[in-house]
């Protein structure tokens, strides 16, 4: 039977050496304890700051919006070098001075958001 996990799942089972199958008693209580603390924290986490969202919305404007439109840009430009046309470059350019300047503004709303709402909630609100 094979079940596939996520990266971090599968660095922890080889890091402690866990294998054979799956429904061994020592590797389901590993995984188990595993699973179940980052849940736990996972939902910790969440109920102790109510607006977790603002929090999302910063890691988009670092992570996300880059990763997405700012990075593939750039990568086809390096990579079609010789073979791209000045107007397809232009484009290119276009979109990542574009998308950098919608990046730069979610990062600053957001931070400004985890701002405002840190002055109106406390840990663990109940909204």
């Amino acid at each position: 039977m094979q079940i596939f996990a996520s990266p971090t799942y599968e660095y922890l089972d080889t890091k402690y050496r866990i294998s054979g199958s799956v429904l061994a008693f020592r590797n389901l209580s590993f995984r188990t304890v595993v699973r179940g603390g980052y849940l736990a924290i996972t939902i910790f986490l969440s109920a102790l700051l109510p607006f977790l969202g603002d929090f999302m919305s910063f890691t988009g404007a670092i992570s996300t919006i880059p990763l997405t439109f700012i990075l593939p840009n750039h990568m086809y430009i390096v990579a079609m070098r010789k073979q791209i046309s000045s107007l397809q470059k232009s484009w290119h350019w276009f979109n990542i001075l574009f998308f950098s300047c919608i990046a730069v503004a979610a990062l600053v709303a957001s931070v400004r958001l985890i701002a405002m709402d840190s002055k109106t909630y406390h840990a663990f609100a109940d909204l």
